[in-house]
């Protein structure tokens, strides 16, 4: 039985104990995974799974057109139970507050058909355990032999897995769609003269023939390298040149701000900016539920309502906020296919598909040479962000940068500034898009940021 039969009987048993005056919506998944751990010339753990549930929403409607929604989920879906967690549904619906904006989207609609097939790898799974394990201690041995500094490979993980989704309701939206999703992760231990770094690196991609494993190793083991002999650096205000991996950790700030919840709530330092100068006009931001081979890709959100191609940041012009139906409706627009969950267990809010920024004209290697300043390898407490101010305050790791080399390790630095401030004083952006999980960013260059070091 298929993902989307399975949600029509789900449907139908759940539909029996709801009210003709509700609007219900099943959104059922199913999925597997597995995952081979290697450590320190070992294997360390082989790990399977497989699961799933459907999640269902009431939302009764009251004479004036308000609403009031209910939640609940089952891990199984046998007919007493889906009867029993629609009851649970429908009793909390009729616990709480009317809401005039609590509705399911209508349709029927039209799932995005531009992301079609590129969100399926066939070959997923088709690889033995005892394969992978070989190939994770072939790649080790080369790399320690490679790497005199090298002690030793902590942890190289291998994961993958594949899942099914559909969604129901009773406005006339019935879909599915299923994806895959495979990563590796390498992190090292390097030491010279009595001191040891620890460093690493790792990717996401849904095909399989796209994580490229001797670039993944040797990655890591050059970022762990580069990180030997770091001291602080001088206080003051310098160049930093973000590394993709960085830079994606501080569009996440930027994804939170734009999510409409996070807006009507005010706890967004983009909060009623729309149309105003937020960045340099280097920049430009993309929220792609359709992009091709992109983790966040799929032909509708998790509410059932197309994806697109959302401009959220256009040269520096802040263009849309992210939305799923409620929101929308309390802004009196549309969703912009947005809606998000965290899977079967949780209610639909807005949230992101492909996030990122959009490539620049600008080679990496030429952004590195035109500097003199800090590079930033990893950074620590940016989840402390202030989300209303956009002001942070984190510790880095890096390198000290000079004609387009790293001269020595940088650590025990704090980096402070505003992020909206940090946009605008973008001056270089680089050519080499790359994606960490479904948040990508290039390379870039802020002009200046103030460094607490020595």
């Amino acid at each position: 039985m298929n993902i989307l039969q399975t949600a029509r009987e789900t449907f139908g048993w759940a539909k029996s104990k709801i009210p003709n005056n509700a609007e219900l919506e099943i959104y059922a998944s199913q999925g597997r995974g597995r995952s081979v751990l290697w450590s320190e010339q070992k294997c360390e753990q082989v790990s399977q799974a497989e699961g799933g549930g459907a999640g269902i929403r009431v939302i009764l409607k009251e004479k004036n057109g308000a609403g009031r929604q209910g939640f609940a989920f089952s891990t199984r879906l046998t007919k007493d139970s889906i009867e029993q967690t629609a009851q649970k549904a429908l009793e909390s619906a009729q616990k709480l507050e009317q809401d005039e904006f609590r509705r399911i989207p209508a349709g029927p609609l039209s799932p995005s058909m531009t992301a079609d097939g590129s969100f399926f790898d066939k070959s997923v799974f088709s690889e033995t355990v005892t394969s992978l394990q070989e190939r994770l201690k072939s790649k080790e041995a080369l790399l320690l032999k490679q790497y005199p500094l090298l002690k030793s490979v902590l942890r190289a993980g291998y994961s993958e897995g594949m899942g099914e989704t559909a969604i129901i309701n009773s406005c006339g939206i019935e879909t599915a769609y299923d994806g895959t999703h495979c990563s590796l992760g390498v992190s090292c231990l390097v030491e010279k003269d009595g001191e040891r770094q620890e460093g690493g690196y790792g990717l996401s991609r849904i095909f399989r023939n796209e994580l490229d494993w001797d670039s993944i190793f040797d990655q890591s083991a050059r970022r762990s390298i580069a990180l030997l002999g770091g001291q602080p650096i001088p206080s003051g205000e310098t160049p930093v040149v973000f590394d993709p991996s960085v830079a994606c950790e501080f569009l996440s700030l930027v994804s939170g701000a734009v999510c409409a919840d996070s807006v009507q709530k005010g706890k967004s330092f983009l909060a009623g900016k729309i149309g105003q100068s937020v960045s340099s006009g280097l920049v430009s931001i993309v929220d792609d539920g359709t992009l091709k081979k992109g983790l966040g890709t799929s032909p509708v959100d998790d509410e059932g309502v197309p994806t697109q191609r959302t401009p959220v940041i256009e040269a520096g012009q802040l263009k849309n906020y992210l939305y799923d139906t409620y929101t929308a409706l309390k802004d009196r627009t549309r969703s912009t296919g947005n809606a998000s969950r965290a899977g079967f267990k949780s209610s639909p809010g807005p949230g992101t598909s492909n996030f990122y920024l959009c490539a620049g004209k600008t080679p990496r290697e030429q952004i590195l040479k035109d500097t003199r300043g800090l590079y930033l390898y990893e950074v620590m407490g940016l989840h402390m962000a202030d989300p209303i101010s956009g002001d942070f305050s984190v510790g880095v790791i890096g390198a000290k940068l000079e004609n387009g080399e790293f001269k020595s390790g940088v650590r025990s630095v704090t980096l402070a500034g505003n992020i909206l401030d940090m946009l605008k004083k973008i001056d270089a952006v680089g050519t080499d898009l790359t994606f960490f999980g479904a948040t990508g960013s290039p390379t870039f260059r802020v002009s200046g940021l103030t460094v607490s070091g020595k």
